[in-house]
């Protein structure tokens, strides 16, 4: 059981290091993505909402960040 559990393991890794390494080509300028991202951040912060609408719109702006970063 254990072998098994760690063969998914090693192969999680592998697969995840594969479609890190096929995305490279694909990426977005990083000057883009930081600008988008800071006036994403901007504008949730000036908004008048609840605590937790805050939180959850800041995560998206991070999401958003990573997809762009890795040209998704």
């Amino acid at each position: 059981m254990r072998k098994l559990a760690i063969l998914a393991l090693a192969g999680l890794v592998m697969l995840t290091a594969g479609v890190s390494y096929a995305a490279g080509p694909g990426l977005n300028n990083q000057t883009d993505c930081n600008s988008n991202h800071m006036k994403c951040r901007e504008y949730t912060l000036n908004i008048d909402a609840p605590w937790y609408k805050v939180m959850v719109l800041l995560t998206a702006c991070d999401i958003a960040f990573g997809k762009c970063m890795l040209g998704v």
